[in-house]
């Protein structure tokens, strides 16, 4: 890819953003812009492979906003953040997105989590790319080097769905302080810095699918 468009509503967010996809070992461009009219700026400047934009970002009608921007720029993916209902969703991908992302609360964290499965889905879908996608080491190699113990992959599991620790703690029996010792543990085998790092190494590695 070469370049990666994140519309979300903080310049915060969008700076965590790039940090992630840096986390990911993705050598494309990640720009982030807090509003319409920037966007289509840097469409205009492009070229875009991709763009990410939170769903509350664009009104009541994601499928007005969806139309538009792929008549406008019909060779760049778009993918949404957020929740929509099943009829919404499908209308979206009719008009030709690539579909929704869920982010749980909306929050930073959470969105940082979904930035990374977008990441993940933007590079199994875009294949039109003059550039060269770096093909990362196999999932099979990965994983044997990566030993996770059955409660961390639980509690990884917890954390690609974008759950807090005291959720997963309530799904698994158990206390909200042991979920944050399985986390820590995790992070250190996989070499992560954060969560929404783990859960790029996750799925770019095939722990997670």
């Amino acid at each position: 890819m070469k370049t990666i468009v994140v519309y979300f509503k903080t310049p915060e967010a969008g700076q965590r953003l790039a940090s992630c996809a840096t986390h990911m070992d993705l050598p494309q461009q990640v720009k982030s812009v807090d509003s319409v009219p920037a966007l289509y700026m840097a469409l205009f400047h492009g070229p875009v492979d991709v763009v990410l934009v939170d769903v509350s970002l664009v009104g009541t009608d994601p499928v007005k906003f969806t139309r538009n921007l792929r008549t406008r720029y019909p060779r760049t993916g778009l993918l949404f953040l957020g929740a929509a209902d099943p009829a919404t969703s499908q209308a979206v991908a009719a008009s030709g997105a690539m579909g929704f992302v869920k982010a749980r609360t909306g929050g930073t964290d959470d969105l940082l989590v979904a930035f990374a499965q977008a990441i993940v889905i933007a590079r199994m879908k875009l294949v039109n790319t003059s550039d060269p996608v770096p093909r990362p080491r196999p999932p099979q190699q990965q994983q044997a080097r990566i030993q996770l113990s059955e409660r961390e992959t639980q509690v990884l599991a917890g954390l690609t769905e974008g759950k807090h620790n005291a959720e997963i703690g309530r799904e698994l029996f158990l206390a909200e302080e042991t979920v944050k010792t399985h986390a820590k543990r995790l992070f250190r085998k996989l070499g992560a810095r954060d969560r929404a790092h783990a859960v790029a190494i996750a799925f770019r590695t095939g722990l997670i699918s």
